[in-house]
C-alpha cells in the first residue's frame, strides 16, 4: 500500500469548490488510515483550504483550464515525488492530456460527464447514474461506480434515521460554492417565508451575495444568511426540506435522509438532478437558464408538506447513500 495519496484538482470562482471539496473527503479518509495526501493545483486558490485540513498542496503555477500546458511541470512533480498513482478530478482534461499523464503515472479519473472515452487505468463515477453511464466496460480498466463511492466527510458515515416532523418548519437553501444567477434571492422572494419558522441560506465561498441578501431580508427574523458552514451535518439534522443545486451536496443530504428539491444552473449539474428525479429520489424544479424554477419550487414545497411524503423520500435516500464512499475510494487509490 502506498504511503501518499496524490490528487490533481482545482477550485476558483468559475468552477467553484466542488472538485476540491469531494477530493478533500478522500484525502481525510486517507489521513485516518495513517497515510498522507498531497494535492496538485494549477494556482494557489485551494491551497489555504487544503492545508487547513492537514494536507499538502503543490502549486504548478499554470493556467487552470489549459491542462495541456501544464504537462511539463506536472511531469516534473510526478518524477520528483515518485508518484505511482494520481487521482484527477477536472473537467478541462482532454484525451491527449490523459494519454500523456498516463505515460507518467497510473491515472484514476473522477468522472461525472462521460464526455469521451477516458484513456485511463480506472474510472470513478459515484453518481446516482454511474452504473447507467458505464454499462459497457473496457477490459483491463477498473471501475468504481455508484453511490457507494460518494466521497463524503467522516461525519456522514454514521447516519441515524431522520426525524420527520408533522409539518416542515426549517428550510435550507443552497446554491453551491457560487451563485452566478442570484438564485438564493429568487427563491427567498418566491417561497412563502411566513410558513416556516426558520429559512437558512448558505452563501458559498465564491458567492459574493451575502451582504446583499442580509440587507434585503434584514426585517425577516426567520431568515438566516450564513457563510460557509463547517459542521454542515448539524444544520442538515435540523432541516426539514432542502432546496439545492445539483452538486455533491445532494449526496450529503441523501446520507442524512433530508428531503430535497433540486435545480440546476450549469450543464454538469443536469445529469445529477435529472437522474435523482427520474429514479424517484428528489423532485427537480428545472434549470434556471430556461425554466421558471421559482414557481416550480413553490409547487414542490406544497407537495412535500405531508409528513408521509417526506418520510418515504427520507428512507429511500438513506438506503441509497451510506456515507462510507470516501473510505472505499481512499483504500482503492492507496492500493
Amino acid at each position: 500500500m502506498s504511503d501518499t495519496l496524490y490528487i490533481r484538482a482545482d477550485m476558483n470562482a468559475e468552477i467553484s469548490t466542488g472538485h476540491v471539496m469531494r477530493c478533500l473527503s478522500v484525502a481525510d479518509a486517507a489521513k485516518r488510515m495513517g497515510k498522507k495526501a498531497v494535492f496538485i493545483a494549477a494556482d494557489d486558490n485551494p491551497k489555504e483550504l487544503i492545508e487547513s485540513r492537514g494536507h499538502g498542496c503543490i502549486v504548478l503555477g499554470t493556467v487552470w483550464n489549459d491542462m495541456q500546458g501544464e504537462l511539463e511541470k506536472l511531469g516534473e512533480v510526478i518524477a520528483s515525488e515518485k508518484i505511482e498513482r494520481l487521482l484527477i478530478d477536472h473537467y478541462s482534461v482532454t484525451e491527449e492530456y490523459l494519454k500523456a499523464a498516463g505515460k507518467l503515472t497510473e491515472v484514476y479519473y473522477l468522472d461525472d460527464l462521460k464526455a469521451f472515452d477516458y484513456p485511463v487505468s480506472a474510472i470513478v463515477c459515484y453518481a446516482v447514474y454511474g452504473e447507467d453511464y458505464y454499462r459497457d466496460r473496457e477490459p483491463g480498466k477498473k471501475y468504481f461506480l455508484g453511490c457507494g463511492y460518494a466521497p463524503l466527510r467522516e461525519a456522514f458515515g454514521d447516519p441515524h434515521p431522520k426525524k420527520i416532523k408533522e409539518k416542515p418548519e426549517s428550510i435550507l437553501i443552497m446554491t453551491g460554492g457560487s451563485d452566478p444567477y442570484g438564485i438564493a434571492e429568487g427563491i427567498l422572494g418566491a417561497i412563502p417565508l411566513d410558513d416556516f419558522g426558520s429559512v437558512n441560506v448558505i452563501c458559498g465561498r465564491f458567492s459574493g451575495r451575502k451582504e446583499k441578501l442580509e440587507e434585503l431580508f434584514a426585517g425577516r427574523s426567520n431568515v438566516h444568511i450564513l457563510p460557509f458552514v463547517g459542521n454542515i451535518w448539524e444544520l442538515y439534522d435540523d432541516t426539514d426540506i432542502a432546496i439545492s443545486a445539483g452538486g455533491s451536496t445532494l449526496y450529503e443530504l441523501a446520507s442524512m435522509g433530508v428531503p430535497v428539491i433540486t435545480y440546476s444552473f450549469a450543464d454538469n449539474q443536469i445529469p445529477n438532478v435529472s437522474s435523482f428525479a427520474e429514479k424517484g429520489f428528489m423532485p427537480c424544479a428545472g434549470d434556471v437558464r430556461k425554466d421558471d424554477i421559482y414557481s416550480n419550487i413553490v409547487k414542490l414545497l406544497e407537495e412535500m408538506k405531508p409528513a408521509e411524503k417526506r418520510k418515504d423520500l427520507s428512507g429511500k435516500l438513506m438506503k441509497l447513500v451510506d456515507g462510507k464512499g470516501a473510505e472505499r475510494l481512499a483504500a482503492a487509490l492507496l492500493g
